[in-house]
């Protein structure tokens, strides 16, 4: 059994090769040019891999080193902040978590932009999906399926049983789990391939007994996401016709599948598995989400970032628009506003916003946000603005748990100059949690704005506390301290703050010193 010190020393060895081998995927991947229910369900029978228990890294440790490794991700151009994607992603993906039992971490699903076929998970229930998965995937069991996989690498602690067989190459072993990340990004690409020969040199022993391992980890994970997606009721076809689709692109040398298969490697005999076990199962049908497809288009907007790109993307809507019905009609309507909001079209972008609600025979969240968001843009006068506030208002009061309809509205009450009724608004909503660094942001705003400088410089210290950044939150504390211009109560609180931050970012540099 490991005493208490030789754990802190391993944790410790263990943050410093994250931030040392993070901080190399982060600079590579710039190198690197990225690829492209009814009925019951039979016992899966997983394959033996050792315990899940028996994993030596602690739930609260492995959580640990997921949080420092999103704390480099979110500081990349590829992390997504998109409220949308990331409502519907954590809507699909706690479907599936609770479809199978009581779990061991708390899930986060995000997207990544990127075009090329890929998700993975981090340490702790950190899931990242590209966008190029979901605008590839030609259903949503196919994309749950993909997701339910994930869900298995975690529920199985994979990274936690493959630090605990590798005791004795730590190093090497995080290594080659960090440079699996770069080599996601690099979609499998010879430029991927040789960043990862550079690095790894003469361990190429290790990275094929990792690769051996990861296999037997990929068959677990299909077992267990194939089990949660059918439980979710979804379609248990999707995952198998995801992987075959990807194994013939991958024959025919078609470069968005690479990304995805240089991670998860695609044996014969794990295809051979899912196709029987699929065959078992009782057939299941699912009827895709309006969500899905309007998710779907959106990302296809989002994974550009140019003018030229919103264009292209806008002539496919446009085509496509020429033979679409039913709920596609609606979705290509939906995808074509984002992109001409994106291209500063704002009238083309209401028209299509209000044809794609006109267009839907169901009420939609996405549809009425995009439309209130559209509607303000182009508003000219205060009364115009003033209508599209009042349909934000509206969204609030049906979907008052809506973390997405609560920053909207917030937003948009902000961009109005409306900051004194966006701080009481924030104080009273129950969307969004103090814990959630973007509730900060958006009282930071209000309060610079209305000149209230303690409570603007506390604000922005409480975002940094919460996204793990001591030293700066200090630093936003002491200027809180210094304008003090906040009541008895705030500055109380502040004092308070700077000194537990001080501490903290005081105790960290100790402890690296070491």
């Amino acid at each position: 059994m490991q005493t208490a010190t030789v754990r802190q020393v391993r944790m410790k060895l263990v943050k410093r090769l994250i931030s040392a081998c993070v901080a190399l995927t982060l600079c590579c991947s710039h190198a690197v040019a990225p690829a492209l229910a009814s009925g019951a369900i039979p016992q899966l029978n997983l394959p033996s891999m050792g315990t899940v228990a028996g994993a030596d890294l602690t739930l609260h440790e492995e959580r640990e080193l997921g949080e420092q490794l999103m704390q480099r991700i979110r500081s990349s151009d590829s992390y997504l902040t998109d409220a949308e994607t990331l409502d519907y992603l954590s809507r699909l993906g706690y479907r599936l978590v609770v479809s199978g039992g009581s779990q061991p971490f708390n899930f986060f699903f995000f997207p990544i932009r990127e075009k090329s076929l890929n998700a993975f998970a981090l340490p702790g229930g950190f899931i990242a999906v590209h966008t190029g998965l979901i605008v590839a995937a030609r259903t949503e069991s196919e994309l749950a399926g993909v997701i339910g996989h994930e869900i298995g690498h975690v529920t199985q602690r994979h990274i936690a049983r493959t630090l605990e067989q590798n005791k004795g190459s730590l190093a090497m072993t995080i290594g080659s789990l960090l440079l699996a990340l770069l080599a996601a990004r690099a979609g499998g690409s010879s430029g991927g391939d040789a960043a990862m020969a550079a690095v790894m040199g003469t361990q190429a022993a290790l990275i094929q007994k990792q690769l051996a391992y990861s296999r037997d980890a990929e068959r677990e994970a299909d077992r267990v996401g194939l089990l949660t997606l059918t439980n979710a009721g979804f379609d248990p076809n999707g995952m198998q016709a995801f992987f075959e689709r990807l194994n013939q692109a991958n024959r025919q040398y078609e470069s968005p599948s690479l990304a995805y298969l240089s991670t998860h490697p695609l044996t014969s005999e794990r295809m051979s598995d899912m196709q029987l076990r699929t065959r078992a199962m009782p057939k299941q049908t699912h009827v895709d989400s309006l969500d899905f497809l309007l998710i779907q288009q959106r990302s296809r907007v989002l994974q550009e970032t140019r003018y030229d790109g919103w264009l292209s993307v806008s002539k496919f809507f446009e085509n496509n628009l020429a033979s679409a019905t039913g709920q596609f009609k609606v979705a290509y309507h939906y995808g074509l506003s984002v992109a001409l909001s994106r291209m500063n079209q704002k009238l083309k972008a209401l028209e299509h916003a209000r044809l794609a609600v006109q267009s839907s025979s169901q009420h939609n969240v996405l549809l009425d946000k995009n439309l209130a968001q559209a509607e303000f843009e182009h508003a000219k006068t205060p009364q115009e603005k003033e209508a599209a506030l009042l349909i934000a208002k509206q969204m609030t009061q049906k979907h008052p748990y809506s973390t997405m309809v609560a920053e909207t509205y917030a937003d948009l009450l902000s961009q109005a100059g409306r900051h004194q009724e966006v701080v009481r608004y924030l104080r009273h909503q129950e969307a969004i949690t103090k814990y959630d660094p973007d509730y900060h942001a958006l009282l930071a705003r209000s309060y610079e704005a209305l000149g209230q400088r303690s409570l603007f410089h506390a604000a922005t210290g409480n975002l940094y506390a919460l996204i793990g950044n001591d030293e700066a939150a200090a630093y936003q504390f002491a200027l809180a301290q210094k304008a003090a211009d906040g009541d008895f109560y705030v500055m109380s609180e502040i004092d308070a703050k700077l000194r537990e931050y001080r501490r903290r970012a005081l105790d960290k540099k100790k402890n690296e010193a070491r």
